[in-house]
């Protein structure tokens, strides 16, 4: 009787023993794919970063500031003289036309007075 007990309890100590290891071995598995993602987000990282510090340089050079101070801000060098050209896109509606050049004080004495 002492045989078949022990029998069953080393059985089901081996059994414990399968499923821990087994649990083990899954859970190492996933942490490895969870790896591989996380060198795959630093590389994407990297990439950006060397991307960003590629455009940070060329915004620091004094070639891009003239140049955005022109277009921008419609800076010029000294002597220089600046056109500000209206945008092509508008319409005739937003253009200042002038029709009668009479001060407007005129025109209302002449509406209201008659002379």
């Amino acid at each position: 009787m002492r045989k078949k007990w022990a029998g069953w309890a080393i059985l089901i100590l081996g059994l414990v023993m399968v499923f821990r290891v087994g649990g083990n071995v899954v859970r190492l598995w996933k942490a490895g794919g969870w790896v591989k993602e996380a060198e795959e987000d630093v590389k994407k990282a990297e990439e950006e970063n060397l991307r960003l510090k590629g455009q940070l340089a060329e915004v620091q050079t004094p070639r891009f500031l003239e140049q955005e101070a022109r277009e921008k801000l419609g800076y010029g060098k000294p002597g220089e003289i600046v056109l500000v050209m209206p945008d092509q896109g508008t319409t005739q509606s937003s253009k200042l036309t002038i029709r009668d050049e009479t001060a407007n004080w005129i025109r209302w004495r002449k509406a209201y007075l008659g002379f």
